[in-house]
């Protein structure tokens, strides 16, 4: 057995991957190549060309692993200054950085070529699932005695490259990437051997997932805890250790009284679930399982003004990119879509639909207009946004139209906190479909919205112009419709 890269990244996707790769029923395994996963990989070749080109380095792409293996280690040891593609391996581990290169002091250092941004949203510390790749790499290195270790680099879809030091503090917890490395590649290494098991759950994860439609046949069969809207792994897993809660029905059967009661008893128990959650977790589990009307627990005064601006942006978070704002606008007893689009992938396309999305925005008096959106992404974006691009607004414009009591997050302000819905997931797409809503395209998808704009950019087609701006107007119409029927069911109360 071999702990490659692939299988740390995969165990921080989803730490149940390892042993469903290992040991999952093969029959149950579907094909995970849809047209945005193609997508990212062409585009990861295009990204690695570009960073290759002018690069004098010595190429050890083909052949077979153990060919590789062999004519790597001879050029390690003619200290060959780049390169691309060796196979390194030593003890368990395994890995194939996209270059290793020489440096006078430390040795080889690996450096990885990523598609995407080095850093999570809203956070400066390097992705974690890249950060213990490069461990990885730095492990075999030291085994070697080829190099010190302490550090890789990537390179991520900017050109830039940021150095990751492996024995820096990384985490809230206070480890390093280098520990982090050693005990993902230990949990990896019992799953696989089989000497140790966990649960599939359903995640944000799945999506790319070929084991999906296993696991949720797993969990559907065992009316797992995940398949409760907010419930997530650890939760499950919390309330599975300690109280031996290990499906919908157990949980339904024990009451919340008694949960809310033993969590009082000892704040230290249940950790991350408070006695609110407690109480919110049953009164989801009961109407997932029963089904019935979505239940409005507490009333929302939505604004009366003149003006409503249903507001949703689409992103290609690997390019770190937003290339479409979209509004459906209710104005004077009249409706009509308004959209900002990025004509091309270049900062200056981005920025000036930006400034043009919120030059729109501030257009109109606050006091008079309500701007909806569903999730606290566009208020996140439109701060990226304006980091990147300065000269639009200051950080105290972007403040001001979030924090006004008419800027309205559907999803955070109203759905999640004041009603109850008989679904596994609250996203707009649930939702709204929930209430009869309907996208007009076949396959509505974010995914497939990035990769009709990508090929439209290529291609100028406005056939996929028109695809992708009939998406977006249909999230923005869809969370429209949302806030109509919470707004006439809370009427009620």
């Amino acid at each position: 057995m071999k702990i490659t890269p692939s299988l740390l990244y995969d165990h921080f996707q989803c730490p149940h991957r390892p042993w469903r790769d290992a040991h999952g029923p093969r029959e149950e395994m579907a094909d995970a190549g849809d047209e945005f996963m193609r997508m990212l990989w062409e585009r990861g070749l295009r990204h690695e060309e570009s960073v290759l080109e002018g690069l004098e380095f010595l190429d050890l792409s083909l052949g077979t692993e153990e060919e590789r293996l062999a004519a790597t280690a001879d050029a390690i040891a003619r200290r060959e200054p780049v390169i691309y593609q060796g196979v390194i391996a030593a003890g368990e581990y395994l890995g194939i950085p996209d270059l290793l290169v020489l440096d006078a002091e430390e040795g080889y250092i690996a450096h990885d070529i990523k598609s995407g941004s080095a850093t999570s949203p809203g956070r400066e510390r390097v992705k974690k699932e890249w950060a213990v790749q490069l461990a990885l790499y730095a492990e075999v290195i030291c085994r070697l005695d080829i190099g010190s270790g302490r550090r890789g680099v990537l390179i991520d879809t900017t050109g830039e490259r940021v150095t990751v030091e492996l024995d820096a503090e990384y985490d809230s917890e206070g480890r390093t990437v280098r520990e982090l490395f050693f005990a993902s590649a230990e949990s990896v290494r019992r799953l696989i051997e089989g000497t140790d098991r966990n649960d599939p759950a359903i995640s944000p994860a799945c999506r790319n997932c070929p084991w999906q439609r296993s696991c949720r046949k797993w969990c559907e069969q065992a009316e797992d805890l995940t398949l409760v809207f907010s419930v997530g792994r650890r939760d499950r897993d919390t309330l599975r250790d300690e109280l031996g809660i290990a499906s919908i029905p157990d949980l339904l059967a024990r009451g919340p009284d008694e949960l809310i009661a033993y969590k009082r008893e000892d704040k230290s128990r249940l950790p991350g679930i408070g006695t609110s959650g407690i109480a919110k977790l049953f009164r989801r589990a009961e109407l997932l399982r029963t089904g019935g009307e979505p239940v409005m627990r507490e009333r929302f005064d939505f604004p009366e003004v003149e003006t409503e601006l249903f507001f949703d942006i689409e992103s290609d978070p690997t390019r770190d990119l937003v290339y479409l704002h979209g509004f459906w606008v209710r104005e004077g007893g009249e409706e009509r879509f308004v959209h900002f689009l990025a004509s091309g992938t270049e900062p200056a396309d981005e920025e000036s639909a930006f400034a043009a999305a919120l030059q729109f925005i501030r257009s109109f008096d606050p006091e008079r207009m309500a701007l909806y959106f569903y999730s606290p992404y566009e208020k996140t974006a439109y701060r990226r946004l304006r980091a990147k691009y300065p000269g639009v607004a200051t950080a105290a414009d972007i403040e001001a139209v979030f924090a006004h009591a008419n800027a309205i997050d559907l999803y955070t302000d109203v759905v999640a906190k004041k009603t109850d819905w008989p679904l596994g997931s609250y996203g707009i797409k649930s939702i709204a479909g929930f209430i009869g809503f309907r996208w007009r395209d076949d396959s509505p998808s974010g995914a497939l919205s990035i990769n009709w704009y990508n090929e439209f950019v290529e291609t100028g087609d406005a056939a996929l112009l028109e695809r992708i701006l009939i998406y977006n107007e249909d999230d923005c119409r869809a969370t429209a419709a949302v806030k109509d029927y919470i707004q006439i069911r809370m009427s009620e109360l």
